[in-house]
């Protein structure tokens, strides 16, 4: 048997109120509206529920037994149903993004640390990836990459500026084997490549050459997967490095490292949020988005 439930929030408002015009005003509704959702009610039943006469109200015993089972239950529903709409409104839950630790280091936590503070009901799950991930099937809610080259079921939305990148040494590494003066100078001296694990590839240092682009990979002294990591070893003599030059900017003003083919130096393109077009987006995971796409 299946029951409406309006019909037994209005039984309930009935009892509560002992009067139907009281009822139907708390509601909202008709007084003959209310009349017909405990006659509905009762023939469901099959049971009179309310002695009613123009002077009283009074529950039969069937009705108080109604009441004592449903009453509590039905105003418990109607809280949680207040509670459940009112999140619409409410940032709080949790949210899953999915970037490589650089990125989190330098572009997701500094936006993100101040929102957690402004919103403690938000919980953030930061995962440290350097893979290609399916964000749908692996149940994250968005990730990061390089450029705005998504499926065509992906949404994505900058999160960073443009990012100059700049060739460097340290001086004893070219005190040691001489400065490149062009770009094909540089087939002469060892790399500090990253591993892009997107595709398994060397990643390759792009310059500009008369408004053109050029890709360069050369002899490989190491491979890594981090950029912090190639900075340290930049830092250390190994060999030459192409890093974001916020990266390498304190060493340059150091002079613990010097800057390469300046005048080949490109900007790469920025930092992208991406996320499902298909998925209802959360309050939580919208206060997310916007904080971290503030540029």
């Amino acid at each position: 048997m299946k029951i409406n439930l309006n019909d037994l929030k209005t039984f309930s408002e009935v009892v509560k109120t002992k009067n139907f015009t009281k009822a139907a005003a708390y509601m909202g509704v008709t007084q003959s509206a209310v009349s017909q959702s405990i006659n509905n009610l009762e023939a469901q039943l099959g049971i009179k529920l309310l002695n009613r006469s123009t002077r009283s109200l009074t529950l039969t015993e069937a009705g108080s037994r109604l009441i004592e089972l449903v009453g509590q239950n039905i105003e418990n529903i109607d809280l949680g149903i207040e509670q459940i709409s009112s999140m619409k409104d409410l940032p709080s839950g949790h949210v899953r993004i999915s970037a490589d630790a650089f990125t989190i280091k330098y572009y997701l936590w500094p936006k993100l640390k101040k929102l957690v503070k402004q919103y403690p009901d938000i919980s953030l799950e930061l995962t440290s990836e350097n893979r290609r991930i399916d964000i749908a099937k692996e149940g994250y809610d968005a990730g990061v990459r390089v450029g705005n080259l998504v499926e065509k079921d992906l949404i994505a939305v900058p999160i960073s500026k443009e990012i100059p990148f700049r060739l460097v040494a340290s001086p004893e590494y070219l005190e040691k084997y001489g400065t490149p003066q062009s770009v094909d100078d540089l087939k002469k001296h060892k790399g500090i490549y990253i591993r892009l694990l997107t595709d398994n590839s060397l990643m390759a240092w792009e310059f500009k050459d008369k408004n053109k682009s050029v890709f360069f990979r050369g002899p490989v002294q190491l491979v890594m997967t981090s950029l912090d990591e190639m900075l340290d070893a930049v830092l250390d003599g190994c060999a030459v490095a192409y890093l974001p030059y916020f990266l390498v900017k304190p060493a340059l003003e150091e002079k613990k490292l010097v800057s390469l083919l300046d005048q080949h130096a490109v900007t790469l393109p920025p930092f992208y949020l991406f996320y499902t077009s298909r998925r209802l987006m959360s309050p939580a995971f919208k206060i997310v988005k916007d904080t971290l796409s503030e540029i």
